[in-house]
């Protein structure tokens, strides 16, 4: 059986294990596929399939694959763009996306490709681990719909025509995000997160849309407390798949506290009743400031240092993690003179770091964090934001 990724053991520079090794013995020679990556603006998505990548960039142009993921599987996804128009040089977002149940030789082929594509681009790339269910803002912008489906590469749910079956019932969480966060490429500047949940031990949370999937027919539950948009989305967006289903899928809603909100609990197998949950802080509500700290030591061993957390601490020598509380995420920044093996170790100083800081305070911390690598001179906004005071 196959081991499967764990955040807190795992190592993202492979350096000296039999991981990294047995990932060099399989992905051999400099990946082809790299050769039409970020030439031009959009977006490209590669999947993870054993040691290989597998284009699946015409997803981008296909409506109902395009922001759908597969807990089991490991993805490499470009942004190219350009900040001032066309006369201005490209510029690289570069993330790869590790399911939940993906196995740790994908992941680790996922973070050896990744690194290797930054190296072609060369330029101004930003690099993102992404864990599933702790996407960045940055990531989810891409998508209009963002759905996460149990299966990988190891099953046929990557089949088009059978990655909504018929034959097997199918619960979802849908969650719209607030479009001032976001700026995605659908007309309303808001998404919709979808995500696939086990039934076993299903606890209904206040605030969120579920949407039952029984084949022909999908049930949608509003809680009491859903906002109107996600109840709109949730069931414009579940039409618009069922419309792929022959004969199409019908549709019902049920609304929390109403008389025939039963029937759709007892399909569910729900007993237990739908949980408050906290409310978001109040808008203009102060948020805890980033930390930055200097690296300080070389590949074999080294040290944290607090730094005053603003921008000309950084300095083009040095190599930095700020810890944005407000992300989250953590984010490695490199001054354009650091030599290339502390640039290799950028997402592992990361992760080393949050592992650390959960060993000091308690689980409370977020190993599964998003980790940044982050360049001089090709800063990310939300790098240059997290030293603006602000509120949420």
């Amino acid at each position: 059986m196959m081991s499967v990724y764990n955040v807190r053991d795992a190592n993202i520079a492979l350096l000296g294990s039999d991981l990294e090794r047995r990932v060099r013995k399989h992905a051999g020679a400099k990946e082809s596929a790299w050769a039409k990556a970020g030439v031009e603006a959009g977006f490209q998505i590669w999947r993870i399939d054993g040691f290989t990548i597998v284009d699946c960039s015409a997803w981008v142009a296909h409506e109902k694959k395009y922001g759908t993921f597969y807990d089991g599987d490991s993805y490499i996804v470009l942004h190219t763009y350009q900040t001032d128009g066309k006369a201005s040089p490209l510029r690289y977002d570069l993330h790869f996306w590790l399911g939940e149940h993906t196995t740790l030789d994908q992941a680790a082929t996922a973070a050896f490709k990744a690194a290797e594509l930054e190296e072609h681009l060369g330029g101004k790339v930003t690099q993102y681990r992404e864990i599933q269910n702790h996407e960045s803002p940055r990531y989810l912008s891409y998508f209009p719909h963002f759905m996460i489906l149990h299966g990988g590469a190891s099953t046929e749910w990557h089949n088009i025509l059978t990655m909504l079956p018929e034959d097997e019932k199918k619960i979802y969480t849908m969650v719209t995000t607030r479009g001032k966060v976001l700026k995605s490429r659908s007309e309303d500047g808001k998404q919709l997160i979808v995500r696939e949940i086990p039934f076993e031990g299903l606890v209904m949370r206040q605030g969120i849309v579920y949407v039952l999937d029984k084949g022909p027919l999908y049930w949608q539950y509003n809680t009491k407390k859903s906002t109107a948009w996600a109840r709109y989305k949730s069931a414009e967006y579940m039409m618009y798949l069922g419309q792929w289903r022959v004969p199409q899928t019908k549709f019902q809603v049920f609304d929390e506290g109403t008389p025939d909100e039963g029937e759709f609990l007892e399909a569910a197998g729900i007993t237990s009743p739908v949980m408050d949950v906290p409310l978001p802080p109040n808008q203009g509500t102060p948020i805890d400031p980033p930390v930055l700290y200097q690296l300080i030591g070389d590949v074999d061993g080294w040290q944290v240092v607090s730094v005053a957390a603003q921008r000309t601490s950084l300095q083009s020598d040095g190599v930095y993690i700020l810890d944005d509380h407000a992300f989250p995420a953590v984010y490695t920044w490199l001054g354009k003179n650091v030599p290339e093996p502390k640039r290799r170790l950028a997402l592992q100083y990361a992760q080393n770091y949050l592992n650390d800081k959960r060993t000091k305070e308690g689980e409370h911390v977020q190993v599964a964090a998003t980790l940044v690598k982050v360049n001089e001179e090709a800063e990310p906004d939300s790098f240059l934001e997290a030293f603006n005071p602000r509120t949420v």
